[in-house]
């Protein structure tokens, strides 16, 4: 009953309970008769690293039943939103809130049911993803199952995924990377390590050890927590696969977990992905990760990637800047702001405006240059925010670092771990000279770690807000620290 078509195995690394083959089909049958008791319509599905929620998810996918996928802690007031926007069938899940349920909907033994009719669906529809790290009024992607499928069988052919390898769910479910890591390695036939543990505690890496995962999968934040605690995948020996998505990684962190990975025969990928593609887009070769670290690679399988510059013309040239369109199976269907968008059809038909600005080298390598909204205007001069963290990590900036706009007069660059004054004084002089920008337009300040939403990502908001309330110190206090999985505090 694998939707993706091939025999694979779930290991709970908790109990060490290991399913394939008919135990398998049994635990995803157990799950599809749950299903049959909602009404018909979308389902939410809040979803935490444990069998039966993998299980839900692939009972879903097989019969062809939407769902939007939550994080498994969704508060009652954000499920309520979501009810109020979406009118789903239901919310699947084993404990029902202990909140009084949403108007119109009733308790059942496997979470929430509608009382009235769900709002209709599209036949093609398969999955509601969030792009940010919340659900609460987000605006919600609609995948199709075809896409779905079409984007695991691209990454395992990206990667050479096979059935001999082993993988620990290292990423959030409700997020299109961790998706896209469970995906791929059941449309390959391999094994998934099901665990819950973070990826810094000795839990996570003890399991990865005892059932020899084969790869790891992480974006930036999480390698520089792991590097500040000296880890390295040569520990590991099972270890030979590394990947790395979600936002720019810096160069010099690269380099050393590609060279890491060298010595003990292994590979690390760089990739690019957009949860409106369902998930990743790009994969940079491991062999060609010194000589362009800074790209992010070549379109995966049956996809491809070209630049469309300000006239409208779309070209694969090189050195050409404009934004990059993503051509392929797996871009959305569109967007969903509300129940009636639930039965809309296909609006991209394989085509995607990333809201990225990059260009081709030579050979065909993408670079990302930034985003087309990560724009300030400093004394009357438009300045690319993404460069300018780029511009600090070349100029020796020791940690990763985040710049955000002060209004019109300043851009803030927030440096994670760079306490001393003058070398942060130096550091904004050099960036201000790279942008050919006035001395007074690049503030540099220290912050023990950058604040991160629950995907990974910076969370820019914040520092802006940060940047705003500490004009006069020097040393952050005004930001909340990342706790130990990660997410702001």
């Amino acid at each position: 009953m694998n939707p993706f078509g091939a025999q694979a195995c779930l290991i709970d690394t908790a109990s060490g309970a290991t399913l394939l083959g008919g135990d398998l089909d049994a635990r995803i049958e157990a799950m599809s008769r749950e299903l049959r008791g909602f009404p018909a319509g979308l389902l939410l599905l809040p979803v935490g690293w444990d069998i039966d929620s993998v299980c839900r998810y692939l009972a879903a996918l097989h019969a062809h039943r939407p769902v939007a996928l939550l994080a498994p802690d969704a508060d009652a007031g954000t499920i309520a939103e979501l009810c109020g926007r979406f009118q789903p069938a239901g919310i699947w899940q084993d404990h029902a809130p202990p909140d009084r349920p949403p108007i119109g909907y009733e308790r059942t033994l496997h979470g929430l049911r509608r009382i009235e009719r769900a709002a209709p669906t599209h036949p093609e529809l398969a999955l509601l993803m969030t792009t940010s790290g919340s659900t609460g009024a987000a605006r919600m992607v609609r995948l199709s199952r075809a896409g779905v499928l079409a984007n695991a069988h691209a990454i395992v052919a990206a990667l050479d995924i096979g059935v001999h390898d082993v993988a620990p769910t290292s990423l959030p479910f409700h997020l299109g990377y961790g998706l896209s890591v469970l995906n791929s390695h059941l449309a390959a036939g391999a094994t998934v390590l099901v665990t819950a543990e973070p990826v810094i505690s000795p839990g996570f890496w003890s399991a990865v050890d005892r059932h020899r995962a084969t790869s790891f999968a992480a974006v930036p934040h999480t390698y520089e927590l792991l590097a500040r605690l000296h880890w390295r995948p040569g520990a590991h020996p099972s270890l030979r696969v590394l990947t790395q998505s979600g936002s720019r990684m810096r160069a010099e962190l690269a380099e050393l977990v590609a060279g890491d990975m060298e010595r003990v025969g292994g590979r690390f990928h760089l990739m690019y992905g957009q949860t409106e593609a369902t998930a990743r887009m790009a994969v940079l070769p491991a062999d060609q990760l010194h000589a362009r670290s800074a790209s992010v690679g070549l379109a995966v399988p049956g996809a491809r990637l070209t630049i469309r510059t300000e006239d409208g013309v779309e070209t694969q040239a090189p050195d050409i800047s404009g934004e990059v369109i993503f051509h392929g199976p797996s871009v959305m269907m569109g967007y969903a702001d509300a129940a009636a968008a639930l039965a809309h059809g296909d609006e991209h038909h394989g085509v995607l405006q990333t809201g990225d600005i990059g260009h081709f080298d030579t050979h065909g390598y993408l670079f990302l240059e930034g985003r087309l909204k990560r724009m300030a205007k400093i004394f009357g001069l438009r300045i690319n925010l993404d460069a300018v963290e780029r511009f600090a990590s070349e100029a020796g900036a020791p940690g990763a670092s985040a710049a955000v706009s002060r209004d019109d007069d300043a851009i803030v660059l927030w440096c994670e771990g760079e306490p001393d004054p003058a070398r942060l004084d130096r550091l904004a002089r050099n960036v201000a000279e790279r942008l050919r920008l006035n001395r007074r337009g690049v503030e540099a300040r220290a912050i023990e770690h950058l604040p991160v939403l629950s995907n990974g990502k910076v969370d820019y908001r914040m520092l802006a807000a940060a940047a705003h309330a500490a004009l006069d110190t020097s040393v952050d206090t005004a930001v909340a620290q990342p706790s130990i999985d990660g997410t702001a505090a």
